[in-house]
């Protein structure tokens, strides 16, 4: 491994040698710099694999763990996202939401909390989750008269689209990086 550092490291000196030439060989020549030859490196090393994403997913699966996860839909107000407000309390604005495939992914600033009735606990500043879709996740609208309204999945995935700078809260409950609940409430 230290091998494979020095040779990029080698290589990118030598190509920086060779950019900016100017036309008087002169001006500008580094002095005092002797080039050796590199070794060659015959064998091809492994480098070991640190997917953080799959290590983070991995970690989660294994939370036992429920907690909601919540922010205002304000696509166009990314700017404010983890900002105070008026109040001096930081505003959770997601500023982008998106199904695709079997993912849920915010992207913004979130409220966490340890259940629904509970207040915000803590902000969540982390710039982008996903969070994993099963057979067994709920979709809803919640607000109006008849109480909360169970959609599908495309059916969400639109909403989602379509409410993106509407103001409207979406609120999530995950139990070890999966979606139990995804409620998109007025």
């Amino acid at each position: 491994m230290k091998k494979l550092s020095f040779l990029v490291a080698a290589s990118i000196c030598v190509t920086l040698l060779g950019c900016g030439k100017a036309e008087n060989p002169e001006a500008g020549a580094v002095t005092g710099l002797s080039l050796e030859p590199i070794e060659t490196v015959t064998e091809s090393e492994s480098l070991p694999e640190t997917d953080t994403t799959e290590t983070h997913f991995t970690e989660a699966l294994n939370d036992e763990g429920s907690y909601w996860v919540s922010g205002y839909l304000r696509a166009s107000d990314k700017e404010s996202a983890g900002e105070p407000d008026e109040y001096g309390v930081l505003q959770a604005i997601i500023y982008e939401a998106r199904i695709e495939d079997d993912f849920l992914t915010v992207k913004g600033v979130t409220n966490f909390r340890n259940d629904k009735a509970q207040d915000p606990v803590a902000t969540n500043d982390i710039d982008e989750a996903s969070f994993i879709i099963t057979d067994q996740t709920v979709f809803q609208m919640v607000g109006g008269e008849g109480g909360p309204e169970d959609v599908s999945k495309e059916d969400f995935a639109q909403y989602l689209k379509d409410c993106a700078d509407t103001g409207l809260l979406l609120d999530i409950q995950v139990e070890g990086a999966k979606v139990l609940v995804a409620q998109i409430c007025a």
